[in-house]
């Protein structure tokens, strides 16, 4: 059955608006309104992912991304990353079925990660596929167990005894990778924007995610005085991956300045 015209989401650049299509059948516009769905608000690029996998395989990804907000909410960026490996994964596979996929072609795509020591001397990948094994764990215990509590789920047998890789280095950087209080100060003496001084300054004295400053509002600012003395200061909420948090900046004089006077 075809539908000649049919009114579902889609996108122009990075914003969401409706727009006539034809020739789509019934089932195909479901799915194209399940994927703007789970895509909103992310870049177009994760829209035409999906799009250019299997309809079966980007219907399964639009339930399971669908259950995981309802689980967890988790966030925009959260989001992009799980979409964006599960149709790398789906097209690696070339679209087979998910329930079809087996432990060893897992393991191939978890694999395909690795680098020479010439190349990655850091050994940044096993970070890689370590992130992407979690990922694939998670979704194929909800593929197999979707009914199940998210915490009680068993590991099927598609990814069962793979473990993690360890890393001989605690840290992927080294300490001249690090900025110096007199980096700082030079950055902060020649930086021509105000608000981007503030930011520096902020993440040098919270120790906060980019994503987590960048979220910040000037609500999320709290001015106070200090009882004994003339001085004043500001605790700055912050919520991120371990919760919400006050804290303490140093530098008010760089924060009212890129708050208040730019």
């Amino acid at each position: 059955m075809y539908i000649k015209y049919a009114l579902i989401p889609t996108y122009k650049g990075d914003v969401h608006y409706p727009i006539y299509m034809s020739g789509y059948d019934a089932e195909g516009i479901e799915i194209d309104a399940k994927l703007s769905m789970i895509t909103k608000g992310l870049r177009r690029e994760i829209y035409n992912g999906l799009r250019n996998i299997s309809k079966e395989n980007a219907s399964v990804i639009a339930d399971y991304i669908s259950a995981i907000i309802t689980e967890t909410n988790p966030s925009d960026n959260y989001r992009k990353d799980i979409i964006r490996l599960l149709y790398s994964f789906s097209k690696k596979n070339k679209n087979k079925p998910f329930k079809s996929i087996t432990r060893e072609e897992v393991i191939l795509f978890l694999n395909a990660t690795q680098k020479s020591e010439s190349i990655d001397p850091l050994h940044k990948w096993i970070g890689t596929y370590n992130q992407y094994l979690i990922y694939l764990v998670r979704f194929f215990k909800w593929l197999y167990f979707p009914n199940k509590d998210q915490s009680k789920r068993p590991r099927p047998k598609v990814v069962s005894n793979i473990p993690s890789l360890r890393r001989k280095e605690k840290s992927i950087y080294k300490p001249s990778d690090l900025w110096t209080v007199d980096d700082d100060l030079i950055f902060l003496k020649y930086c021509p924007s105000k608000r981007i001084k503030c930011f520096q300054a902020m993440s040098r004295d919270t120790s906060c995610r980019p994503h987590e400053l960048l979220k910040l509002r000037i609500k999320d600012i709290v001015f106070k005085n200090v009882p004994a003395g003339n001085r004043q200061y500001a605790e700055v909420l912050v919520n991120g991956k371990t919760g919400s948090r006050h804290l303490p900046p140093d530098q008010f004089f760089a924060l009212y300045q890129g708050l208040y006077r730019s």
